[in-house]
């Protein structure tokens, strides 16, 4: 993938996912990346619940700006709980602090990205679907 659209991946830290199952819902969450994108999901949230029904998801991260727009699809995997996933936690908490004192109301779940749209308007508008690989979703 292009070098600015990871380099926007990693340096941001905030997406909203709609989701659908029970109804149609978004929320907004801090994210890191760990071969694909990680981030707590509340416990008995509405996107829990949806998610658990129907974990086909649409995601965008953008700064609101008129820089880099990432909008996407994936499936979110609900992992478990923190403790069972110190990894992946640590990576979360290393890039957001704050979500520290929300472990224990939390699981951490994962999105894979199937498809990614880039907005692109740094010096003009440009739009494009990037080829990319899981393997580049990390925080480095």
């Amino acid at each position: 993938m292009d070098k600015d659209v990871i380099q926007f991946f990693r340096e941001n830290r905030f997406m909203n996912i709609a989701t659908d199952g029970i109804k149609l819902w978004v929320s907004k969450v801090y994210y890191a990346l760990d071969n694909g994108i990680i981030f707590f999901l509340e416990k008995n949230s509405l996107t829990n619940k949806n998610i658990e029904k129907n974990n086909n998801v649409s995601f965008n991260i953008d700064q609101s700006l008129l820089t880099i727009i990432v909008q996407g699809t994936g499936k979110i995997n609900i992992l478990g709980n923190p403790d069972n996933f110190r990894d992946k936690t640590d990576i979360i908490i290393k890039k957001n602090p704050e979500d520290k004192k929300f472990v224990n109301h939390v699981y951490i779940a994962e999105l894979i990205p199937d498809f990614i749209s880039i907005t692109d308007l740094r010096k003009e508008f440009k739009k494009y679907n990037p080829v990319f690989s899981l393997n580049e979703f990390n925080e480095l």
